[in-house]
């Protein structure tokens, strides 16, 4: 296994096994009463998931790039002031994490997550983020998951407005910290966003079979593959030793 500086990371799916649902009718039920209880009543939970829904499609078509990603928490401040709410950053952001609580189903970090972070810090190594998530959601969660300081360095898609695969997320990523190509290594689930971000710019990659992935392609993965769950296998696939 070669040897690198700087493990990259997704999250979703990767560190974390995330599912949520925004469809479900007690979302809208609940996220209606805390819009009204701050002054934005909506005249049913339907109004509101289809002013929700209008809006971040409205956002989404600010730009024509398909892998663009918009800013949630704008889609917030508009659900508040198209009922006259001049909602400030001191209620967008408790607004954000109520919707993503109540949409959530399950958050839990994956187990071997803790152990293989402490082995890369204990052989010299940075660790990084890099991620299609919404940075008003993902914040919270990764103190909830224990990882607010587990990275050298952070990027999201709703920060740098574009998602996984485009070239142009990686590139943020490696000219904001200073990357060299050949020292990085990417650990993703999903072989269309993860690992094809990866191989666009000729990074080797370590493909993790997990329950949210799709359907496995080996013509799709890089160098290094883990399909059968066994994490004590992680230490040789990341090139350190075990503690």
């Amino acid at each position: 296994m070669k040897q690198y500086k700087n493990y990259i990371f997704d999250l979703y799916g990767t560190l974390a096994d995330i599912r949520t649902d925004e469809c479900d009718p007690l979302l809208w039920l609940r996220f209606r009463l805390w819009m009204a209880e701050h002054g934005a009543l909506y005249e049913s939970p339907d109004a509101l998931r289809t002013a929700y829904l209008s809006a971040c499609a409205e956002k989404q078509a600010a730009d024509p790039d398909p892998l663009y990603e918009l800013e949630l928490r704008d889609v917030f401040r508009e659900l508040f002031a198209q009922k006259g709410v001049a909602a400030g950053d001191g209620l967008i952001a408790p607004t954000a994490v109520f919707f993503r609580i109540q949409s959530t189903k399950k958050l839990k970090l994956y187990p071997w997550v803790r152990p293989a972070f402490k082995q890369l810090r204990a052989a010299g190594k940075k660790i990084f983020l890099l991620s299609n998530a919404q940075a008003c959601f993902t914040e919270p969660e990764l103190k909830a998951l224990g990882l607010s300081d587990a990275f050298d360095g952070i990027v999201l898609s709703s920060d740098a407005h574009i998602k996984k695969p485009s070239p142009k997320i990686m590139e943020e990523l490696l000219k904001t910290y200073g990357l060299s190509i050949p020292d990085c290594l990417m650990t993703g689930n999903d072989l269309t966003s993860d690992i094809a971000v990866a191989k666009a710019f000729g990074m080797d990659s370590l493909y993790l079979q997990t329950e949210t992935s799709g359907p496995y392609d080996p013509a799709k993965a890089g160098p290094y593959r883990l399909l059968d769950g066994d994490w004590t296998k992680l230490p040789a696939l990341l090139g350190v030793p075990v503690l």
